[in-house]
């Protein structure tokens, strides 16, 4: 029997409480009984700080899970593993490799693992479980790995390249996202959904079998998206029955907005310290940090 759990949104772009840091960065920790999970490290050592400040266990992480590898995601990982240095660490190769963004009349940034990470993750290489297909961490919890990119619409979105001039787009085959299989249904985390959050959920209930979808959890990348992404969003997850959405990070004011017209208030807020509690369900994202 799944025991009771509790999962933290450590840092996003707004906080329910001025004393909570903000970035543009996100971050997750996972508390499964005695079992802790931290979900991406946002973009430098805030997260560290809003959990020290929430008194939550970061000194527990036993797995530190990277759902793809951009700067806002991996920048805090040197934080994650001076607090917890025998945590495992859990991404995909390439989430190592060179990326960058490219915005017409903007200067080329690089985006991905930033020379501390790097640092903080190459002598633990010994540690590091590349995430090359499913992979459970517990009975209940597991990790998606590369995601198949059924439906075409959802693209990946976002001038994305392998190489600082922009000849190789980058299709971030390194997204992944985090799923706990609870007795009421799932409830799936995404760092971005750069794979699309449709063709991530149904890929979760082909791996699990299960195909309740309780909650879901993250950045959605509707920034941008298109009239005809956004519809077919908006029926995919009427379709699939998700009871409860919280979109935070780069899902956008337009997409929620959009999603919020459609799906009422199964689209609800979450900011940094915002928690979701299960057994019994609640959500606190509104509630005054510890």
């Amino acid at each position: 029997m799944l025991k009771p759990f509790r999962l933290t949104l450590l840092v996003d772009h707004q906080a329910v409480s001025p004393a909570l840091a903000t970035e543009h960065g996100l971050s997750f920790l996972l508390e499964l009984g005695e079992r802790v999970i931290l979900f991406d490290t946002g973009a430098s050592d805030a997260f560290l700080r809003n959990g020290d400040h929430l008194g939550l266990p970061l000194d527990r992480v036993a797995h530190v899970v990277l759902s793809h590898g951009h700067w806002d995601h991996t920048g805090g990982i040197q934080a994650a593993l001076g607090r917890a240095p025998e945590a495992k660490v859990y991404l995909h190769p390439r989430a190592l490799g060179p990326k960058f963004s490219k915005h017409p009349e903007r200067p080329v940034r690089e985006i991905g693992f930033p020379k501390a990470s790097w640092s903080a993750v190459c002598p633990l290489v010994h540690r590091v479980n590349w995430t090359t297909a499913p992979l459970r961490l517990f009975r209940e919890v597991g990790i998606t790995g590369p995601i198949p990119r059924r439906h075409a619409v959802e693209e990946v979105s976002g001038p994305f390249f392998q190489d600082a001039e922009g000849r190789h787009s980058d299709p971030l085959v390194d997204d992944q996202a985090l799923w706990i299989q609870t007795p009421t249904g799932l409830v799936v985390v995404l760092g971005c959904a750069h794979a699309g959050v449709v063709n991530t959920l149904e890929y979760v209930q082909r791996i699990t079998g299960e195909t309740r979808i309780r909650a879901v959890l993250g950045g959605l990348h509707l920034v941008n998206a298109s009239e005809e992404r956004l519809s077919f969003t908006v029926e995919a997850l009427q379709g699939l029955e998700v009871e409860a959405l919280f979109p935070c990070h780069c899902s956008g004011e337009s997409g929620v907005a959009v999603l919020r017209k459609h799906l009422g208030d199964r689209v609800r807020p979450l900011a940094s310290g915002g928690q979701f509690l299960l057994d019994p369900f609640e959500l606190s994202s509104n509630r005054e940090p510890l």
